[in-house]
């Protein structure tokens, strides 16, 4: 939200309690921020995250196969390209590798260091044979979905990054239109399994990470679902104008082996978290048919992008916490006024006071957010950097001024007190509406003049949670101490 959006429609789109987990973008927006670095591929929190869906013109919410797009068409072939959008993808590792590599379904996969060939009780291979009943059934895929998933022809997945099956292993495949899932279930000698894993993670990351037309959006660990298991989540080939392939990948072991799970389609933006579903049937399949008991308790753990942790003269997750905010578990990156995607202005309008126009010579944005809900609880916090403590005051002093007298039909907005501290001083205000409620400072110490933004939107049963003016107060003056180091 910034002061060019109508506030009362901001906090109208934040109050939309949706989850907005894996919503495909549409749009020229949306091909901009493909064309931006792979960090603008964070989750984007609160009220932004309404505002972007909405004003992409699509909102699309729930199952991945309901989106508000055209009928799907058939895969990509040499002679087409793919035109509408799909399902919802998934995740990848800790360090990307930092030269393009071939997409995997072009090349054999890595072997373990046996020969891949099937178990004939003669050739000395020792591994173990795939069960029946070990590989996702239309039954699964479908689910609630409604949509007309059919059988398709296992191997040569036109997925991007996805591997070809080894021998020895077997898969499954289906299809809708121009969406595609397929699953390997694949088996290892004695004691491979973890290198086998690791193996085909590396083979996968190399390839969507490879630069061009392919991009690593996510990686998490999986902990809970069978011996071991990752979510990934990037991007490739067919590609048009408009649109690319997302694809979402569920890597797990048990026992001896290794199970792969790859969903995608064509999409024109991915914006959510991967869920486990896909790798715990997978695991519960697997060990229904090998007969064992595995763990299906996920607990995700985000790898890539790298959280940024805290950083200097912001606040802190634990700042958040102690007032109430324990929702918000991640900071994101620092964006400044001359970013494509950074802030000019304080981004809400009861703070009608222009800080670039006012000589300030940066605008600083840092975003807090809950990283497992997209679209859920979020935090702003700004600063802008002026020339010298005079400029700074004299706009800090305008801007209580103005925000003081702001008025706006629907809101009751007050003034809810000052802090001060050693070296620095600020002021809150609280606004109220039939949307929910909006919290919000500005704080002035030396040539810098922070921030702070709150949105807490109304839900059918009325507001969630509350942060109380001592509460706010609180959190500016954190922010106040923060800023002097």
């Amino acid at each position: 939200m910034n002061s060019r959006l109508d506030d009362a429609l901001s906090r109208r789109l934040a109050g939309l309690d949706a989850d907005l987990a894996g919503v495909a973008l549409p749009g020229a927006a949306a091909a901009r921020r493909r064309a931006a670095q792979r960090t603008r591929h964070q989750v984007t929190g609160g009220v932004l995250a309404g505002v972007a869906v909405i004003a992409a013109g699509v909102l699309a919410i729930g199952d991945p196969e309901l989106t508000a797009t055209p009928e799907p068409a058939p895969p990509a072939t040499d002679a087409e390209t793919p035109t509408t959008v799909p399902t919802t993808p998934t995740d990848e590792p800790t360090t990307p590798p930092a030269d393009p590599s071939p997409d995997p379904s072009q090349v054999s996969s890595p072997d373990t260091g046996t020969d891949d060939g099937d178990t004939d009780g003669g050739g000395g291979d020792s591994r173990l044979d795939v069960p029946p009943g070990a590989l996702l059934d239309l039954a699964d895929v479908t689910g609630d979905s409604g949509a007309d998933w059919a059988e398709a022809p296992p191997g040569d997945s036109w997925l991007p990054c996805v591997p070809p099956v080894p021998s020895a292993a077997k898969a499954a495949s289906f299809a809708v239109g121009n969406s595609r899932f397929d699953h390997i279930v694949e088996p290892t000698e004695p004691g491979t399994a973890a290198d086998r894993l690791a193996a085909l993670r590396a083979q996968v990351t190399a390839c969507a990470d490879g630069g061009g037309d392919y991009d690593l959006i996510q990686v998490w660990e999986l902990s809970g679902v069978g011996d071991e298991a990752y979510l990934l989540v990037w991007s490739g080939p067919p590609t048009t104008q408009e649109t690319t392939t997302y694809v979402t990948a569920s890597l797990a072991r048990s026992g001896g082996y290794v199970s792969a799970v790859f969903r995608g389609g064509e999409g024109q933006d991915y914006n959510g978290v991967p869920g486990p579903d896909d790798a715990v049937r997978a695991i519960e399949r697997l060990c229904g048919a090998i007969g064992t008991d595995c763990p299906v308790t996920p607990e995700q753990n985000r790898l890539y992008p790298e959280p940024e942790g805290d950083l200097e003269g912001w606040l802190t997750i634990d700042d958040l916490a102690e007032i109430g905010l324990t929702d918000i578990t991640e900071g994101g990156e620092v964006s400044d006024n001359t970013d494509e995607y950074g802030w000019t202005d304080y981004g809400h309008v009861g703070l009608p006071r222009d800080p670039l126009a006012d000589g300030a010579e940066s605008l600083e944005h840092r975003n807090y957010a809950d990283p497992m809900e997209p679209g859920g609880s979020a935090l702003d916090q700004l600063r802008a950097r002026f020339p010298d403590a005079d400029t700074a005051r004299a706009h800090y002093e305008a801007l209580v001024t103005a925000a003081d007298g702001f008025t706006q039909p629907g809101d009751v907005i007050e003034n809810t007190g000052a802090v001060s501290g050693d070296g620095y001083e600020g002021m809150t205000w609280r606004a109220e509406s039939e949307y929910g409620v909006f919290v919000y400072g500005a704080l002035l110490r030396g040539d810098t003049v922070t921030v702070v933004l709150h949105s807490i939107a109304s839900h059918s049963d009325g507001q969630p949670y509350d942060v109380p003016p001592e509460q706010m107060r609180r959190l500016l003056d954190l922010a106040g101490q923060r800023l002097g180091g």
